[in-house]
């Protein structure tokens, strides 16, 4: 069991660690009927007993859930228990040869309750399976809150940001070097990975400073509805943040103290 896009090692370890459990309580069970031979299906499930269940013996299995595909099936992998509880809105289908061992749901579950360390894989088994769809959910939310960003490129002397247009974007430099410029006069320099721009999405203000590039560089633009999302979802951007601020403010009063 895997999902159908590239996945964190943890949801890995917790297929495999499904998979070697579902061989433990099933080891000494017989399959209630023949194996079950499919080429091509849309509904693996079509035509069979509510209480069906199949262990994948050969081939790859897709579970889609309203017309999404949401995670891939294969050898040793058990299907069917979700929905032999009629807690299943989703469809188990194949574009290629499959094996399948057919088993009750019942009989299973008479099986299990058979042996105490067979009841504690089970339920281990369980939450194995909780916790894949818990790690899956939490990696699709993240997913979905990453900024559609886009690469800029500009060349030593070009405006990144112009003094008094509306904010509208959050930057990172990458790469590169540029100045902060407050009506003529340079108030600071901009640096590799530092975060620039922020302050004026924040305070709903127009730019108080142009930045300039000092050498050819390249910058991360992040729209400020999905900079405000980010920060809502990851927090911990706020105190980089803070900190690059200190740091500016510092560097302000010390040019503050020498001209005096």
């Amino acid at each position: 069991m895997h999902l159908p896009t590239k996945q964190s090692d943890a949801i890995t370890d917790i297929a495999i660690k499904s998979r070697s459990l579902t061989d433990l309580f099933l080891r000494n069970l017989i399959p209630c009927g023949k194996p079950v031979e499919i080429t091509v299906s849309n509904d693996i499930f079509e035509g069979a007993s509510p209480t069906r269940l199949f262990l994948i013996a050969e081939g790859q299995i897709f579970y889609r859930v309203r017309g999404k595909l949401v995670a891939v099936l294969e050898e040793g992998d058990l299907i069917g228990l979700t929905r032999s509880l009629n807690l299943n809105e989703g469809l188990f289908s194949c574009i290629d040869d499959v094996k399948l061992l057919p088993y009750e749901r019942d009989e299973l579950i008479a099986h299990v309750n058979l042996d105490g360390r067979l009841q504690k894989n089970w339920v281990h088994y369980l939450v194995c399976n909780i916790a894949f769809f818990q790690h899956a959910l939490a990696q699709e939310i993240r997913a979905e809150f990453q900024p559609q960003a886009g690469f800029v490129h500009f060349t030593k002397g070009e405006i990144i940001i112009q003094q008094g247009d509306a904010a509208d974007k959050v930057y990172t430099l990458l790469d590169g070097s540029a100045d902060a410029v407050c009506d003529g006069v340079k108030v600071g320099d901009v640096n590799a990975n530092e975060i620039f721009g922020a302050l004026a999405v924040f305070t709903r203000q127009p730019r108080m400073a142009s930045v300039v590039a000092t050498s050819d560089c390249t910058v991360l633009a992040v729209r400020k509805e999905e900079f405000i999302d980010l920060i809502d979802h990851q927090p911990q951007i706020c105190l980089s943040l803070i900190e690059e601020m200190a740091t500016k403010i510092n560097q302000l009063n010390s040019q503050l103290l020498a001209k005096q």
